[in-house]
Formats: structure tokens, C-alpha cells, sequence
């Protein structure tokens, strides 16, 4: 398994090439431009399983690589780490939003590089060991069934991919991403979850494949009514979402889940012949990330927690901040 760095910057590469062996890491190789790397991907002399990019590079920058990487079906869930001196939300989201697992600032910091490379290690292997990504995947995409319905099984827990719909990432990298973003900007972003109602019955009344085109329109009606406030979205499991609203906003609980409700009717969710029940789908209070504890997956889990509230809600007005 081969690291790929990329970074029109010699020193960095340099550098990057006497960090990775003091970490245990001696097979890699390094290319100056978005296109040199792309030829060594396209080459498969490789077999690639994390990728380092700049951001900031003449042609082809690192976003736009990243992007043109999660295009090939082979390296569509390969991890690919940011390592760039640009540290504002705007990069960060750009990133996150093209593809990428996990977003380094610079001047390099050997241990935690070194702490991101195990995790992407840990989860290419994973990757490799479970049923092929890539053909997983084309499955879902492509919506072939029977036998390859049986060949894609899932648990209800499991955090699978959304692929296709805006703003949308994956549980790890939405962890990634409020870990990078509560670094440069710690304060400003909250979270709200969403619960679809009785997922056991809808997973045990469906396909693999129906269920997951079921998450694929709830995350994207979730979207539809979001997408006014530059959110970005993950499934987590067990029909829960989180949405992070990264700035200052307002709304009435009961209205945003009417209008969700409203957006899962037009796409046929609610009183129409494709879904086995009508899907429901709660939403919780948000919550703000604190001051005495910026740990992403507690934002997660107390935002999900809202949605486990009982019975039916006053009409509350809350903010995101």
C-alpha cells in the first residue's frame, strides 16, 4: 500500500519525505502538480491507499484534485488528508465537500500526522477486508438487485454512505470536520439531528437497496429544506441525520418539521406506492457546540438526544449559533 503526497511546494515534499519513514511509513511517493498526480493514479502502477493533498497549487488545485480522485470508482472511498496552510472554514468546507476524509493545517505537526495517517490506514484496511467498497458502491448506484441485493448487506447501525446529494458527507468525515472547524472558529456552529420514525420496521419491510434509496431521498429532502444555510449534512446510523449550521440562525422547530414533512410528500415518502409505510421524520432541539466541551461526537450525540424527546412539542424558537 503506497501513500501518495502532493504539493508543488519541494520543501514540503522534503520534509513530508523524512516525517513519513520517522513514522514507519517508507513506501510513498510524491508529485509537484495536481496533474502529475493524476497520471500516477490513471498509471495504476500504485496501489494507493491515502492520499496527501495542497491546496494551493498552480493548474489544478488540491479541491479540484480531490474531486477528479473520488471520481474513480477505485479511490471513491480512499482516504484523502488535506495537508495546506489555508485555514479558513471556506477551504475547509470546499474540501470536506469534494471529498476529503481529513484536513491537516500547516506547519506540520509530526504527532498528529502521524495520529491522521493511523486512522486512515486503520480505515483503508477495514475497507479492503469488508465487501469491496468500489463494488458496493457501483450496486447502489446503479440499483442492480437479486443476488446483488443479498451480496450488500448492512446493519440498520451501520453509517452508510449517502452518495449524490449536496452537502452531504460521511459520519467520519463530518467528525473530521467539526474537529477541524472547531480549531480555527470554535464557537460558531451547532447541530441539529433528525429521526426517522420506527427504522427497524422500515428495515425489516425492505431491500438493502430500497432502504438505502429511502436514506438517499430523506437526506436529500433534509437538504431541500436546509439549503438556504450552508449546512452540511451525515447519516449516522440507525435513520438519524446530523445537520451542522455553521452560523447564526433562527427557526421554529414545529414549521421546519412541518416543511420537512411537506418535501417527503412531493417525493412520494408520504402517501404514495414506493415506500412500504409512510416515512416520518422528527426533529430535534438544536444544540450549540460548548465552550467546556468542543468534542465532536458529544455535538453529535447531544443533538441526536433531541430527537428522543417524547410526546408533542410546544412551538419553542431556537437558535443555532
Amino acid at each position: 500500500m503506497t501513500l501518495l503526497v502532493v504539493d508543488d511546494d519541494r520543501n514540503i515534499l522534503d520534509l513530508m519525505s523524512a516525517i513519513l519513514p520517522s513514522l514507519g511509513y517508507e513506501d510513498f511517493v510524491c508529485a509537484q502538480s495536481g496533474e502529475e498526480a493524476l497520471t500516477l493514479i490513471q498509471d495504476n502502477r500504485y496501489q494507493f491507499s491515502t492520499f496527501f493533498l495542497d491546496i494551493q497549487m498552480p493548474g489544478m488545485d488540491g479541491i479540484e484534485l480531490c474531486g477528479r480522485i473520488r471520481a474513480t470508482l477505485e479511490h471513491r472511498n480512499t482516504p484523502v488528508i488535506m495537508l495546506t496552510a489555508m485555514k479558513d472554514k471556506a477551504h475547509v468546507d470546499a474540501a470536506f465537500l469534494r471529498g476529503a476524509t481529513d484536513y491537516l493545517t500547516k506547519p506540520i505537526d509530526t504527532t498528529e500526522l502521524g495520529a491522521r495517517l493511523r486512522v486512515a490506514q486503520l480505515l483503508y484496511a477495514e475497507q479492503q477486508r469488508s465487501q469491496d467498497a468500489t463494488r458496493r458502491e457501483q450496486i447502489l448506484r446503479l440499483g442492480m438487485n437479486s443476488a446483488a441485493d443479498a451480496e450488500m448487506r448492512f446493519e440498520l447501525a451501520d453509517p452508510i454512505a449517502i452518495y449524490d446529494v449536496p452537502r452531504v458527507i460521511g459520519s467520519l468525515q463530518l467528525e473530521n470536520y467539526l474537529y477541524r472547524l472547531s480549531r480555527i472558529k470554535r464557537f460558531m456552529f451547532g447541530a441539529i439531528g433528525f429521526q426517522i420514525e420506527k427504522p427497524e420496521s422500515l428495515f425489516a419491510l425492505t431491500s438493502p437497496l430500497e432502504f438505502h434509496g429511502i436514506l438517499t431521498d430523506v437526506a436529500e429532502a433534509i437538504f431541500e429544506v436546509l439549503r438556504n444555510y450552508d449546512v452540511i449534512i451525515s447519516y449516522v446510523g440507525n435513520g438519524q441525520y446530523v445537520a451542522i449550521l455553521p452560523r447564526t440562525l433562527q427557526f421554529e422547530e414545529e414549521e421546519l418539521e412541518l416543511s420537512l414533512s411537506m418535501t417527503l410528500r412531493e417525493f412520494g415518502l408520504i402517501g404514495g406506492e414506493t415506500v412500504p409505510m409512510d416515512i416520518s421524520v422528527k426533529v430535534g432541539k438544536a444544540v450549540r457546540m460548548s465552550m467546556f466541551d468542543a468534542n465532536p461526537q458529544t455535538l453529535i450525540a447531544r443533538a441526536l438526544a433531541q430527537t428522543d424527546s417524547k410526546g408533542h412539542r410546544s412551538k419553542n424558537t431556537f437558535l443555532v449559533a
